[in-house]
This record gives C-alpha cells, structure tokens and sequence, in this order.
C-alpha cells in the first residue's frame, strides 16, 4: 500500500484525532506500507491532523547513556567497564541521539520547533502549543512518574496513538507502576554535565514490568477507552491518557500485577 500524508491525515481523522488533540505517538514507518515521504511525510500528517493548536509528542529515549553493567544487547565486556564509562558522552538534549526508537521519533527530535526534556535516558520530545508544559521539569528521580512528561500528558487530557507499533511500546503504561502502589527503590546513573564536567550521575527509579502490556491493551480494547483501526496499510490504536491509566490502575490491582 502506498502511504501519502493526505491519505494518513484522514486515517488519523477517522481514528479520533481532532484538531487540538495532544497525543503521544509511538510509530512505526514499515507498518505503515510504502510512506511517499517517508518520516517527514509522517509528521506532517500528524500535525495536520491535530492542527490547529495540536501537540505531538514523542518518546526520545536514549538508553545507551546507562551505566555498562546493565547493558544486554549486546553485554559491555566485563573487563571494559571502567573505560566504557570513562568515554560515554554527557547527555546533550539538543545532539544525543534516540536509541531503538525507529525513524519517526529521531527525525522528530530534529525538527523544527520541537522541545526535548531534561532525563538522560528518558527524555520526550513535543511540537505544539503543550510542548513546553510537557517537556519542562522533568527531574531525574522516577523518570516516567506522575511529574514526568507522561503525568503531564494525563494532566492535559491528551491521547496515546500506536501508529502500527506494538502494545509493548505504550510509555504511558508505566506510569501506572507508580499508581499501583509501593515499589522498592532502585538506583540507576546517567553520565550529565555538572559545572561544565561530565559526571555520573546517580538518581532513583523503580522497575518497570512491560510482560502485562498486550493484556492491559485488550483490557482498553474490550472497555471501548481504546479504539482501534488502520492507517493506511498500518493496524493502530488510539485512547485517552487519564482515561487509561484510571482505568489500568484498577484492572492491574484486580488482575494481581500490583506490588507483593
């Protein structure tokens, strides 16, 4: 199928996106079928279909700014640790690049106007007249909690839209690890500039389980808050940020994937 930003402008339109719509959108460019512009082409749609006054809003995640101990695709050598740290670049919200996140997301974190938040392995990007309140204030300490860009998504009453991508890749769904009740802490560090060097720098976090994430979806799907259909040759999804996650908090407690 070919895919024009005309004809994925109305897709999305059928789906639910309206104009002054706020929506994060995971995305994926082969689902899509042959894109005629590919990730430009893209974006434009989406911002044709939320203008005017709309707000995108994208994962930028650049997970590879971790300490080397955690790595597992591929494993940091055991013996290269110390050097792996010693040459790992601070987080630059404007130069680092997004890791695994596909050809959208990166191309959107180059484009013009967008603002990007302050979490070095967490940061989202957002274009709109809700990027600033999204982006802003994203401290280090529980990097998808309720004061993170995803908190705010849901304070805004914005969207989440799959763009052909999977279940797995729905950000917001963590936020509810933070709803559900007491984890423990964890600590994880991240290589920033302080005072004009480069440190490592250490901040608190909790785990994030993604294994209840397609049942969660059909819980969505069956409870009508997710709406699916395709974008061009692209199965999507569609659904409401608060109404979501009030929702999965329940389901989650109900269904036993809350804290022992």
């Amino acid at each position: 199928m070919i895919a024009t930003t005309a004809k994925m402008t109305t897709n999305l339109r059928a789906l639910g996106l309206t104009a002054g719509d706020t929506v994060c959108v995971h995305s994926s460019v082969k689902a899509l079928g042959n894109v005629i512009g590919g990730p430009r082409a893209i974006i434009d749609a989406l911002i044709a279909a939320v203008s005017p006054r709309g707000t995108i809003m994208m994962p930028a995640f650049s997970g590879d700014l971790s300490d080397p101990v955690e790595w597992r695709h591929p494993p940091a050598p055991a013996d290269r640790l110390d050097e792996i740290r010693d040459q790992l670049p601070a987080f630059d919200k404007l130069r680092t690049p997004s890791r695994g996140l596909g050809l959208v997301a990166e191309y959107f974190r180059t484009y013009p106007g967008v603002l990007r938040s302050d979490h070095p392995q967490s940061s989202f990007t957002a274009l709109g007249s809700q990027a600033k309140t999204l982006t802003a204030g994203h401290g280090l300490d529980n990097r998808f909690g309720p004061q993170s860009p995803l908190g705010r998504l849901v304070d805004v009453a914005g969207k989440v839209l799959l763009l052909g991508a999977p279940h797995d890749t729905a950000s917001l769904f963590h936020l509810t690890q933070h709803l559900v009740g007491v984890y423990p802490t964890i600590y994880k560090a991240a290589p920033m500039m302080v005072k004009g060097e480069c440190q490592w720098v250490v901040y608190r976090d909790i785990d994030y389980p993604i294994e209840w994430f397609d049942s969660g979806m059909e819980s969505l799907l069956t409870a009508r808050i997710a709406v699916s259909g395709p974008v061009c040759a692209a199965p999507s999804i569609l659904f409401s940020a608060n109404e979501s996650v009030e929702h999965l908090v329940e389901w989650r407690k109900f269904n036993g994937f809350d804290p022992p």
